[in-house]
C-alpha cells in the first residue's frame, strides 16, 4: 500500500531514482525461491525414499558340473591324419573322432579290431567253429602291430587244426572209432570166453567120470591120459582167450589215454588263441589310446581350436571336448568372513564370468543353496550356488563350459534406501 501511495503521488513529489526502483519487478525467483527450495528439497527427499540400492558380498566363482564335458588331448607328437567329425556333431561313445600319424593304416585297425569284436563272443564260449565261418582277413599295413599279428596269425594256423575239419579233430574221430572197434572185439572176446569156460568144464566133468571108470579097471590108462590132454588143452585155449582179454583192455585204455591227450592238447590250444586274441585286442586298444582321438561317452564334440587334416599336434595339445546331452551346473562362491553374516540361503546371486564380458554377454544368475558353518582354506567360505537357469545369461546366450571357469559373485544381501544410507551415515558420524 506504502509503494502503490508513492506511485499515485505525482511525479514532483517522487524522484526519478526512487520512480525507477518502484517500477522494478523482481525475478520470479527471488519472489518464489523459498517455494521452489523446498519443493527441491521435498523432491530429493521423496527419492531418497523411493531410491533402492542394493547392498552386495562379493566374491570369486568356480562353476562346476556335476556332469562335466569330457576333455580329449593328444596322447603322442605328429600330424593329424584324419578328422573324422565336424564340430557340435553328435557322436557316441567310443566314435573315433580323429587319427593321429602313424605307420598303420587306421582304415587296417579298425577293420581287425571290428572282426574281433564279431568273434570274441563265440571264442569265450570255446565255440571256435566261428573260425570256418567269418575267417580273419588278412592285413599287411598294420605298422606298430604288424609284429603282434603275425604272432596271432601263427597260433590261428595252430588253432585251425582242430577245428572240425582238422588234423586233430580227424585223429580224435579215429581214436573214437578204435576205442569203439576195441570195445566190441571186447565184448566178443568176452562171449568165446564164456564159450570156452562151459566147455571146459564139460570136459572137466568127462574127465572126473573117466577117472573112475579107470579106477574100476574098465577103461585103460591110456585112454584117460587122453581125456587129460583134451583138459588141458581146454584150460590153455581158456588161459589164452583171458590173455587177448588183458591185451584188449590194455588196447582200449592207450586208445583212452591218447584220447585224454588229445583232448588237452585241444583244450590247451583253445585257451592259447583265446589269449592270443585277448592280447591282439589290448595291442590294438593300446594303438587306439595313442594314435587315435575316440569319444568318451556319447553326446556333442566341440573343437576346443581350429582343426584341420596334416596339422602339427603336440603331444598334451587339447583337442576336443565332449559335450554330454544332459548337464548340471552350479557354483562355488569363495568368500570372507567379512560381510558372511548378511548371507542367507535363498539370496540371489550375480555372477559374471571373467572369459565372457558382462556387457557383451550379460551374466549368470544364481541363488545361495548352502552355507557352511565352518571355514575352509585361508579362514574362507565355501558356499553353494544353484544355477536356475544354467549358463543361460541375462542376455540370453549360452556360455561353453570349460573346466576350472573363474568369475565373479556378487550376493544381494539387502535392498536398502537411499534415505536409511544417509540415515546411517550421519548416525556414525554423530556417534563420532
Amino acid at each position: 500500500m506504502h509503494t502503490t501511495a508513492l506511485q499515485n503521488q505525482s511525479p514532483e513529489v517522487v524522484s526519478p531514482e526512487v520512480q525507477e526502483l518502484i517500477s522494478y519487478r523482481p525475478h520470479w525467483i527471488i519472489r518464489k525461491g523459498n517455494t521452489a527450495f523446498f519443493l527441491v528439497m521435498f523432491v530429493l527427499l521423496a527419492l531418497t525414499w523411493l531410491v533402492k540400492y542394493p547392498d552386495v558380498a562379493k566374491g570369486t566363482v568356480k562353476l562346476v558340473a556335476t556332469n562335466a564335458p569330457s576333455l580329449l588331448v593328444a596322447r603322442t607328437e605328429g600330424k593329424l591324419q584324419k578328422l573324422l567329425v565336424t564340430n557340435e556333431q553328435p557322436v557316441t561313445q567310443g566314435q573315433p573322432l580323429a587319427f593321429l600319424q602313424s605307420t598303420a593304416s587306421y582304415e587296417q585297425v579298425l577293420s581287425l579290431q571290428s572282426w574281433i569284436k564279431q568273434v570274441e563272443p563265440f571264442i569265450i564260449k570255446d565255440n571256435l567253429e566261428i573260425l570256418l565261418i567269418k575267417p580273419v582277413p588278412l592285413f599287411n599295413e598294420l605298422g606298430e602291430l604288424q609284429t603282434s599279428y603275425q604272432d596271432f596269425q601263427t597260433t590261428l594256423q595252430e588253432t585251425m587244426h582242430i577245428l572240425s575239419h582238422g588234423y586233430y579233430k580227424q585223429k580224435k574221430r579215429a581214436l573214437q572209432e578204435d576205442v569203439s572197434y576195441l570195445t566190441a572185439i571186447q565184448a566178443n572176446a568176452r562171449q568165446q570166453q564164456a564159450l570156452l569156460q562151459q566147455d571146459y568144464t564139460l570136459q572137466q566133468n568127462e574127465y572126473k567120470v573117466n577117472e573112475l571108470l579107470a579106477k574100476d579097471r574098465v577103461i585103460a590108462p591110456l585112454e584117460l591120459n587122453q581125456q587129460k590132454s583134451k583138459v588141458i588143452g581146454k584150460e590153455q585155449s581158456l588161459e589164452q582167450m583171458s590173455a587177448q582179454l588183458i591185451n584188449n583192455e590194455i588196447s582200449v585204455h592207450n586208445k583212452n589215454k591218447e584220447l585224454l591227450d588229445l583232448q588237452k592238447y585241444i583244450t590247451d590250444q583253445q585257451q592259447k588263441f583265446r589269449a592270443a586274441l585277448l592280447g591282439m585286442k589290448s595291442k590294438i586298444q593300446d594303438w587306439l589310446r595313442q594314435y587315435a582321438i575316440t569319444a568318451t561317452e556319447d553326446g556333442k564334440v566341440l573343437f576346443v581350436s581350429f582343426l584341420q587334416e596334416n596339422e602339427l599336434i603336440t603331444n598334451g595339445q587339447e583337442l576336443f571336448y565332449i559335450q554330454p546331452a544332459t548337464s548340471q551346473y552350479y557354483g562355488q562362491l569363495t568368500v570372507s568372513q567379512n560381510g558372511l553374516g548378511k548371507i542367507k540361503a535363498g539370496q540371489k546371486v550375480l555372477i559374471r564370468v571373467a572369459s565372457y564380458p558382462s556387457n557383451e554377454f550379460g551374466y549368470l544368475r544364481g541363488i545361495v543353496n548352502y552355507i557352511p558353518a565352518i571355514p575352509g582354506v585361508k579362514d574362507s567360505f565355501l558356499i553353494k550356488v544353484d544355477l536356475p537357469q544354467g549358463l543361460r545369461t541375462s542376455y540370453n546366450k549360452t556360455i561353453l563350459f570349460r573346466n576350472n571357469l573363474l568369475a565373479q559373485g556378487e550376493v544381494i544381501t539387502d535392498d536398502r534406501r537411499l534415505l536409511n544410507r544417509f540415515a546411517g551415515q550421519l548416525s556414525d558420524i554423530l556417534r563420532r
